[in-house]
């Protein structure tokens, strides 16, 4: 899949990202799509064998919350975006795009809306990273309606997950053989009880899933489960974090074979991105901060690895104080294990989250998989 090249003008923005080595200091995240709406939300992919391609969907709220999907793409490796265009767009609420590749000319982006009158898990195609082709709510075996806010990643067989929860209830999976048109009817469930936003990734290594999801209204936990089988969870959720109001937790795999969560935290009253890792998908570092925006909220990190230790990172930094003025903004690289950096340079910009001293690494050699699913989450 080819995309037109686009060079908008570069935009960068003062923000602090944490060098746990050194202290804090000075770096620039850069504006994915800005202004004065509500930018929220967004999910980006790589294009297959296109390393320098990026395409992003996101959602762009009114003043009642009521969303609509625009994407934006990138043909620098995210250096700048072009002019943000809607593609998902009614009179009904479109929320929580989920955007993966299905196929080598396909994409397919998955949310919720609810045009029939209540909230669905809708998928619309494209054959060009550009404009969209609704195909309609899928049928994931329930009588009523009520799924929301989905996740969907691609296994290296071609298997597609989709996470999502019901509205009040409990968080489920759904798996598809055939790139999204239909889905198993199981209803597995991923969580004990009520629980919302459950995200999922693979480590290619040993075949082991990772899933987060988060319970509670104040403060939010979010919980870690494993599991070698996507339709069998049977080990006893973890806590993330023993403490705080965590929200939004996003997981992904590192190319080395560690797993890395990236989440939105309360500190002094206002959201910013931590970041923890972890070997076993069960014990994790102390939560590290990655952003220091004091009173202005950073909110639903996506990320996806950007070479050893290291990841690409996007997510909701409010503009001004409250929920009504989110920019999209984008951090390259987010060093996650400086010690295992290729190059053996540790760069200066960049975020460091180093594991708990005693932690093994995982040596687990890059995949083709990786990538690709953590980056189609």
């Amino acid at each position: 899949m080819r995309i037109a090249d686009a060079r908008p003008r570069r935009v960068l923005l003062p923000f602090v990202l944490v060098i746990l080595s050194t202290g804090p200091a000075p770096a620039c995240a850069q504006t994915v799509s800005g202004g004065p709406g509500n930018d929220y939300q967004a999910s980006v992919v790589v294009p297959w064998q296109q390393p320098q391609q990026r395409i992003a969907v996101f959602e762009r709220l009114d003043g009642s919350f009521s969303g609509d999907l625009w994407l934006t793409h990138s043909s620098d490796g995210g250096s700048s975006w072009s002019a943000p265009e809607a593609v998902v767009a009614s009179a009904a609420n479109e929320r929580h795009a989920s955007l993966v590749q299905t196929a080598p000319d396909t994409l397919a982006l998955f949310h919720l809306g609810n045009a029939g009158g209540g909230f669905r898990i809708h998928r619309a195609l494209s054959v060009d990273g550009g404009s969209f082709v609704a195909s309609g709510a899928l049928d994931l075996g329930w009588a009523s309606a009520g799924e929301v806010n989905p996740q969907v990643t691609r296994d290296p067989d071609g298997t597609l997950n989709l996470c999502y929860h019901r509205l009040g209830g409990a968080a489920y999976i759904a798996r598809s053989a055939d790139g999204g048109t239909t889905w198993d009817m199981l209803r597995t469930q991923l969580s004990p009880g009520n629980a919302a936003l459950p995200r999922l990734t693979r480590r290619a290594a040993d075949g082991r899933y990772l899933l987060v999801y988060q319970t509670g209204s104040n403060p939010v936990t979010i919980w870690t489960r494993t599991s070698l089988d996507p339709h069998l969870w049977t080990d006893t959720p973890q806590r993330l974090v023993a403490d705080g109001n965590n929200h939004d937790g996003w997981p992904l795999v590192l190319p080395e074979g560690r797993f890395a969560v990236f989440w939105a935290r309360v500190v002094a009253g206002a959201f910013q991105i931590h970041a923890s890792v972890s070997d076993d998908g069960t014990t994790w570092s102390p939560p590290a901060p990655i952003t220091e925006r004091p009173g202005l909220a950073n909110v639903q990190p996506f990320a996806f690895a950007a070479g050893r230790g290291r990841a690409e990172l996007y997510w909701g930094a409010a503009q001004v104080a409250g929920s009504t003025d989110h920019d999209i903004v984008r951090a390259a690289p987010v060093v996650l294990d400086a010690s295992i950096h290729e190059d053996g340079f540790e760069d200066a910009a960049a975020a460091v989250l180093v594991a708990p001293p005693g932690s093994a690494t995982l040596r687990a050699p890059p995949t083709a998989d990786v990538r690709a699913g953590a980056a189609s989450g």
